[in-house]
Parts: structure tokens; sequence; C-alpha cells
């Protein structure tokens, strides 16, 4: 029997968290001006409408054609191993934590090259502010995590054979 083709549920994975981040991201723009803070900008949470010129952080502002040159070349790096991954081992969680990566830098790329920055606007106390995407970045790297942690060495531990017979089997129960 042939599998699956269960990269369609990765590519609709994919497509939803990017529009979940566009429309975040337009809502925050259309609704309110840069510096804005809802609730107030004393609250521990807020809804706070930034640009970063910068990566993490602000780092590397005023260098934007460069980090648009950096960012795509991660986004053409991550989807082809998503690619080459998904093809040697079809582990569920492994390539979530992918997908996810992907779409978060698929939207950041997207702001870089439309607005020259990108949007942020989530508000934790004095941490710096950040947006959906990335979440998906980081929420991405700890799926990968887990993977790497749990899953993968479970798998080590009981031959490189059996590790590929439960890639098969985890992409069945899809």
């Amino acid at each position: 029997m042939k599998n699956k083709p269960v990269y369609i549920i990765y590519f609709v994975l994919f497509a939803v968290l990017l529009v979940l981040d566009r429309v975040f991201k337009n809502l925050v723009m259309t609704n309110m001006q840069v510096g804005d803070a809802l609730p107030s900008e004393e609250a521990f949470f807020a809804i706070r409408y930034t640009i970063n010129t910068g990566v993490s952080f602000s780092l590397f502002s005023g260098f934007p054609n460069v980090l648009i040159i950096i960012q795509g070349a991660l986004f053409v790096a991550v989807s082809i191993a998503c690619f080459l991954t998904y093809k040697r081992r079809r582990h569920p969680v492994l390539q979530a934590g992918l997908v996810w990566i992907v779409s978060g830098g698929a939207g950041n790329l997207i702001d870089r090259i439309m607005y020259g920055h990108v949007i942020d606007f989530i508000s934790f106390g004095s941490f710096p502010v950040w947006n959906f995407a990335d979440m998906c970045i980081v929420g991405g790297c700890i799926l990968i995590g887990i993977y790497l942690l749990l899953l993968h060495d479970r798998r080590a531990e009981t031959g490189a054979d059996a590790g590929a017979d439960s890639d098969t089997d985890a992409d069945a129960q899809l």
C-alpha cells in the first residue's frame, strides 16, 4: 500500500500559520498607530505596535537589504531541510517543527520585503516586543528540541532499522 500524501498536511499547516500571522499584523497596522499599546503602556501584557528594523532584540538594525538576503537564504535552507527530512525521516514532530519555523520565517520575510521592517505587537512585561511569526519560530525550535531529545534518542537506542519503521508508523497515524 502506498504512503498517504502527508506532505499536504504540512503545506496546509504552513498556509494556516502564515495567514494567521498576516491577519494579526494587518489588524494591528489598520487599528493602531506605531507606539500605541492596548490596554495601556503600564500593563504587563499588551498589544504594543512596534516596528523592528533589525533581528532579535533589534540587533543589526540599519541593514535592511542584508537582512532580507540573509533571511531569504535561511528561508530557502530550512525549506530544503523540510523537503529532505520528509524524504528521509517522516516524523510528524520533526516535520511540524520545521514547518512552524518556515512559516514564521516567511511571515517576517514578507514584512521585510513589503515594509523594510518587521511588525511586532506582543508585549509581556519588560521582555522585547515580538509577533506571531516569532512565536512560530520559537515553537518550531521547541518541537525540534523535543524530537531530538526525546524521540530521536529512543529510536537511536533501538537501531537504525527500527527507527525507519517508527517513522513510517508515525506517518500512518496521521
